[in-house]
């Protein structure tokens, strides 16, 4: 066994017998544990050597016997033939890095104790840093195994460089040719050797550890191949592709050239370092398609319009890695997109034009969306390009016409079809199918203020009226609205829910509030008690509820009088609700209110459901079997359309019959003669009586919700500059109107004007002054 204590040596003799077994290792000549052990023990001998460790000489001698060996390999592959040369230096160099490892790993204590210690010794002794600059310009101190490559470098690769370099480049253009190249693991290996030399193995190497990765410098490698091998790219790929454009059109050009590119890159995979495939694949990029781009953007409209997905695959594939190659494809899928849309829902006609409106534009999404998401694989510029598409369809502006887009109206009528209560009914899923569609279309319209107003108004009537295919589905698609735009853009429709669960406990206290006070009131009621703020309903003028104490004819009769039948019912549960709610007051929303009413004179027991308008008007006849209109007007005080859309309604149902047959459009005369039909039938016990919808009902309204939501998009912008104000107090105005902009975006889209307009009046109104700097706004508190 070897002593650990130090002690003097003859470095010649010691020498002399490692230095055979040192190229016996690199040469991977096998040897024994025992011997690996007496020669790990002579260098730990001469490394702390007394008087002095024999370091320097050391790494001197072997430096010396791994040059040597180098240039002895170099002289055996000099005299090979140049069609054997890669085969040999391959197998040559596989032995020699191998054994580099193992005589490594044999100096790892040389290594810790000399290379790797001795620039840092030396700059600590320095008396100071003046020639600092000078002594890290010196040769770095390798470890003993980057010695070795560098032996190899020196003495073997570079004489053989240009020999070697000639020899791969030939052989990966035979294989872009399709010829033979022998083993391909040779010409890697060969490849990847001028990026071995270049390993640090580092000084705790421990050679049965595989897994352990050098460092690597790929300096060597770049300047010595790879800059040549994509110099000869360049060449080879511009050269064939100037040949294919000669003899192909653009689409068997692009599939052509896909495959090319597929398999250069399984070329450069199988014999390259992974860090040339990007600047490979970037030159073929170049040569192939970037410099012939013109050509294929000049086919782009073509392949769109006819909807050519292979091809527009192809060219996605092709121009996506270029800067912005995707812009012109991108800008005329986004044309073609809108022109489409715009073809689908130019030409709706007919009593179903909600219903058509959504499901083209539906059906022009889903195509659209497929073919992004098939052809140009989700790419987010196609998704942007389809919503912008999408977007401008949906808002378009009819005929020039100045008044908002349509879509928020026929959105709203569509999706009050959905819920509503219908003979074709959805199930579950099915109900969650169609509302996700309509939010869809609800994403893309930009006046969503003027959706929320529909939607409000004919929610108000589905929850009155009873007339919701489910309180389940209502809910479903109120979330879906808060998802989309917010809890602020449900909160009135939430409010509107609640007043609705309110107003079932209080019917049941108001039946139990009947048995205590001992009130028999005919007909039972079924009351909703809505809030004024939440709901979009505007109260009719009305006469006051006879009570027992109104002396007859004392009651004035300016407005809609309310049936007698129904005064008992009214005036118990307005007695019930103020003895509750100290401070409330109750207006009674009449045509609204709906009522059952028995047909005792018929021959089978009808029912007929009807509003408290018509029944007032039906009421009438109790007493005479026939009246005139003016009659009518003047018992009940409906007047003008009120009066002549519910008229109408009772003689389309069958209740009363009149002399002359009038078109439904047509204004009846004052002298029009009503008589009750005592002879109706009907193939239902139970029917509806319904309203006629004008339209000019429905222009009216739509009429008012455009008045009403510029009132309120008034109010929103004045709300939103103030809240902004308030936070930055001073603002410059483009600032300003960027921020408002970006603030009200989720409810409308305003223009410059608007906001213009709207910052002017909040100066009058004294909140904002402007500066004494140009276009600058200031808070006043």
């Amino acid at each position: 066994m070897y002593s650990l204590r130090p002690k003097a040596i003859d470095f010649d003799a010691m020498w002399g017998s490692l230095e055979p077994s040192i190229i016996d290792i690199i040469m991977l000549k096998p040897i024994t544990n025992k011997e690996w052990n007496y020669m790990f023990g002579d260098i730990y001998e001469i490394c702390v050597a007394i008087p002095d460790p024999l370091t320097d000489k050391l790494y001197a001698a072997v430096k010396s016997a791994l040059e040597r060996h180098a240039t002895t390999q170099y002289e055996k592959l000099s005299d090979v033939p140049s069609a054997e040369l890669l085969n040999e230096y391959h197998r040559l160099w596989q032995v020699y890095h191998a054994g580099a490892r193992y005589v490594h790993s044999l100096f790892r204590y040389l290594n810790r104790q000399y290379a790797k210690t001795r620039k840092t010794n030396e700059v600590n002794t320095m008396p100071d840093y003046q020639n600092f600059a000078m002594y890290i310009q010196e040769p770095e101190t390798k470890e003993i195994g980057s010695l070795a490559l560098e032996m190899w470098r020196s003495r073997v690769m570079c004489p053989l460089l240009q020999s070697l370099t000639s020899l791969l480049l030939a052989a990966i253009a035979d294989d872009r040719e399709g010829k033979s190249v022998g083993d391909p693991g040779i010409v890697s290996g060969v490849i990847q050797s001028f990026v071995q030399v270049e390993e640090s193995f580092g000084s705790d190497f421990v050679a049965i550890i595989p897994q352990d990765k050098p460092k690597v410098n790929f300096e060597f490698y770049r300047q010595s191949f790879e800059n040549k091998f994509l110099e000869n790219t360049k060449v080879f790929y511009g050269q064939l592709a100037d040949r294919l454009l000669e003899k192909m059109d653009c689409s068997q050009y692009m599939r052509t050239v896909i495959g090319k590119l597929e398999e250069e890159e399984k070329r450069t995979h199988r014999f390259c370092p992974t860090i040339t495939l990007a600047p490979c694949t970037k030159i073929c990029q170049e040569v192939m398609i970037e410099r012939h781009k013109e050509r294929l953007h000049a086919v782009a409209p073509e392949m769109i319009e006819n909807e050519k997905t292979e091809d527009l695959r192809n060219m996605f594939i092709l121009l996506k890695p270029l800067p912005s190659g995707l812009s012109l494809l991108v800008a005329e899928f986004e044309k073609y997109v809108k022109r489409k849309g715009h073809e689908a829902v130019g030409s709706l006609q007919g009593d179903t034009i909600p219903q058509q409106f959504v499901e083209r534009v539906l059906a022009v999404h889903e195509k659209y969306a497929a073919m992004k998401d098939q052809v140009f694989m989700q790419n987010p510029e196609f998704s942007g390009a389809l919503d912008k598409a999408l977007q401008a369809v949906v808002n378009v502006r009819e005929d020039n016409k100045k008044g908002p887009p349509k879509a928020s109206e026929r959105l709203a009528r569509y999706t009050d079809l959905l819920l509503r209560k219908s003979v074709k009914g959805f199930t579950d899923p099915e109900m969650e199918s169609s509302l996700s569609k309509a939010i869809i279309i609800f994403r893309y319209i930009e006046d969503k203020d003027v959706f929320q107003k529909y939607y409000q108004k004919m929610l108000s009537q589905r929850l009155i009226l009873s007339l919701s295919v489910s309180m389940d589905a209502e809910e479903l698609m109120i979330t879906k609205l808060k998802n989309a735009c917010g809890y602020e853009f449900t909160s009135k429709l939430n409010r509107m829910f609640t007043d609705i669960g309110l107003s079932k406990d209080l019917g049941t206290k108001f039946k139990d509030y009947l048995v205590e006070k001992n009130i028999k009131a005919n007909p039972t009621m079924t009351p909703f008690v809505l809030q004024a703020g939440a709901w979009p309903i505007a109260a009719t003028p009305t006469a006051p509820i006879p009570t027992n104490n109104d002396n007859e004819g004392n009651t004035p009769q300016l407005s809609f009088v309310i049936p007698s039948v129904l005064a008992d019912s009214a005036q118990a549960f307005q007695a019930f609700y103020v003895g509750s709610h100290n401070g409330r007051k109750l207006t009674w929303l009449w045509h609204l209110s709906n009522v059952d009413v028995k047909l005792t004179y018929a021959d089978k027991p009808y029912i007929a459901v009807m509003s408290v308008h018509q029944m007032a008007l039906l009421y009438c006849f109790s007493e005479a079997d026939s009246m005139t209109l003016e009659s009518l007007e003047e018992q009940t005080k409906l007047t003008g359309e009120l009066l002549q859309r519910n008229v109408k309604a009772l003689t389309e149902s069958g209740l009363l019959g009149m002399e002359k047959k009038l078109a439904v459009t047509e204004q009846l005369p004052s002298d029009s003669i009503f008589t009750l039909n005592k002879g109706i039938t009907n193939k239902k016990i139970k029917f509806k009586v319904s309203v006629p919808q004008m339209q000019r009902q429905q222009e009216k309204e739509s009429e008012h919700v455009n008045t009403t939501v510029h009132q309120d998009r008034k109010y929103y912008m004045e709300c939103a500059i103030v809240r902004i104000m308030k936070t930055r107090k001073v603002l410059r105005h483009a600032a300003l109107v960027q921020e408002v902009i970006e603030q009200t975006r989720t409810r409308f889209s305003p223009d410059i004007p608007f906001i213009k307009k709207s910052i002017e009046d909040l100066i009058e109104k004294m909140y904002l002054t402007r500066t004494d700097t140009h276009d600058e706004y200031q808070y006043l508190a």
